[in-house]
C-alpha cells in the first residue's frame, strides 16, 4: 500500500497537464513517466448552515447578498433555490476584499498568488428545508493562474470566509424569529 502512495506521490509530481483553453475544466488529466494517465477530479465540498427562517424567506435575500459582495448572477434557478455566479475571471479582489482572504493558491517571493493570479472563481448557493427551517449551502471552487506566463489554471482551496460570510449576510438580513 505504501509503495502504492509513493508511486502515485510520484507520479503526480513528474506529470504534465493536459493543457486547456480558456476556462478552466473540472477534470485534470495527469501523464506521468510512466505513460500512465492519472485523472483528477476534484472534490469541493459544501459549506452548510442551518437557519431558522424558511426556504422562501432565505430565497427572497440571498441575490441581494450575492449583490452586496460582488458576485454577479449568472444562474437563479427559483425551482431548485440555487444561485451561481457560474465562475468569473476576477483579480486582485472581490469587491473590496483581497482574494488570499477568501482563497490559498499558493505564495511566491512577492506574496500570495490569488492577489497576483488570474483566478476563475465560481460560487454557488442552495437553499433547502430542513425541519422547520432551511439550510444554506454554498460551495466556492477556484483556479489560477499566472498573467505573465503561458500556464494552466491550478486548483485554489477556500478558507472558508466568503462561504461564512454569505450566511452571516442572510442571516442579518432575515426576519427576527420570536
Amino acid at each position: 500500500m505504501r509503495s502504492g502512495i509513493v508511486v502515485l506521490a510520484v507520479l503526480c509530481a513528474c506529470a504534465s497537464a493536459t493543457p486547456s483553453s480558456g476556462a478552466p475544466e473540472r477534470a485534470q488529466t495527469l501523464r506521468g513517466v510512466s505513460g500512465r494517465d492519472l485523472t483528477m477530479v476534484p472534490v469541493t465540498d459544501a459549506s452548510s448552515h442551518a437557519l431558522t427562517s424558511s426556504v422562501d424567506d432565505v430565497w427572497l435575500v440571498l441575490p441581494g447578498v450575492y449583490d452586496s459582495l460582488a458576485l454577479p448572477k449568472a444562474l437563479i434557478d427559483n425551482k431548485t433555490h440555487t444561485i451561481s455566479n457560474q465562475g468569473q475571471k476576477i483579480r486582485q479582489r472581490l469587491g473590496r476584499t483581497s482574494l488570499s482572504r477568501f482563497i490559498e493558491c499558493g505564495t511566491t517571493q512577492i506574496g500570495s498568488n490569488a492577489d497576483s493570479y488570474e483566478v476563475f472563481l465560481t460560487v454557488t448557493s442552495r437553499v433547502s428545508a430542513a425541519g422547520t427551517g432551511s439550510t444554506l449551502s454554498t460551495t466556492v471552487e477556484a483556479l489560477a493562474r499566472p498573467l505573465s506566463f503561458n500556464q494552466d489554471y491550478s486548483r485554489c482551496t477556500s478558507k472558508g470566509l466568503l462561504e461564512t460570510r454569505i450566511a452571516e449576510a442572510v442571516k442579518a438580513q432575515l426576519p427576527k424569529q420570536r
